[in-house]
């Protein structure tokens, strides 16, 4: 046998068991599939049971002595929640939406605990976005940074994150919000990346 029969043999046989492989996506011959996988091309997301939340918690435990050997233990606790998708999420329209309204509640979050420790919340949220444009470090650079430019980007030109914010942050549609004065006595931003720094 020379080697272009040779090879054409190979072929053949190679032809016939991809055929025969594609078949077994019927349902006749597996009976766990109820449809044919053959045409099932779509992009997939996670979705997860509805109500189901991540939660981020930092703990700051100081010990006083009272007695020799037990003593009291003062904890501070900040807890951030995230609402996980479910599978109401479905179009990217839908999804981009779900996406501003998430960066709105964490702002919002994020507003309400600087206030309740006699700080100007908004007024930290302003100088975060600010800072988050000129601070962190290109895309795909750092995970940590990545993170808070997904929370903290103001995409002006989507019209979705406009009418998602109305007039919560309407200092943002300011041009020049970044240069005004601000009295946030405390940079989010630089705490973070301060914890992140390696050592």
């Amino acid at each position: 046998m020379d080697i272009q029969a040779y090879f054409l043999l190979v072929i053949l046989i190679l032809i016939g068991h991809v055929s025969s492989a594609s078949s077994v996506n019927s349902t006749k011959e597996c009976p766990n599939i109820k449809t044919s996988l053959v045409s099932v091309r779509k992009r997939r997301h996670l979705a997860f049971p509805p109500g189901s939340a991540a939660s981020i918690t930092t703990s700051v435990v100081k010990t006083f002595m009272t007695h020799v050997p037990s003593g009291w233990f003062v904890v501070v606790e900040a807890e951030l929640v995230y609402m996980l998708p479910d599978h109401t999420m479905i179009s990217a329209h839908k999804r981009r939406k779900l996406h501003h309204r998430q960066k709105k509640e964490i702002w919002e979050t994020l507003k309400d605990a600087l206030e309740q420790r006699n700080m100007n919340g908004r007024a930290c949220i302003i100088r975060t976005i600010c800072e988050a444009k000129m601070r962190l470090a290109p895309k795909g650079k750092s995970l940590v940074h990545d993170i808070l430019r997904a929370m903290f980007t103001a995409p002006l030109e989507e019209r979705e994150f406009v009418e998602e914010m109305g007039l919560t942050y309407n200092e943002l549609l300011e041009p020049d919000f970044c240069m005004k004065a601000n009295d946030c006595p405390l940079s989010i931003l630089s705490v973070i990346l301060d914890l992140n720094r390696k050592r």
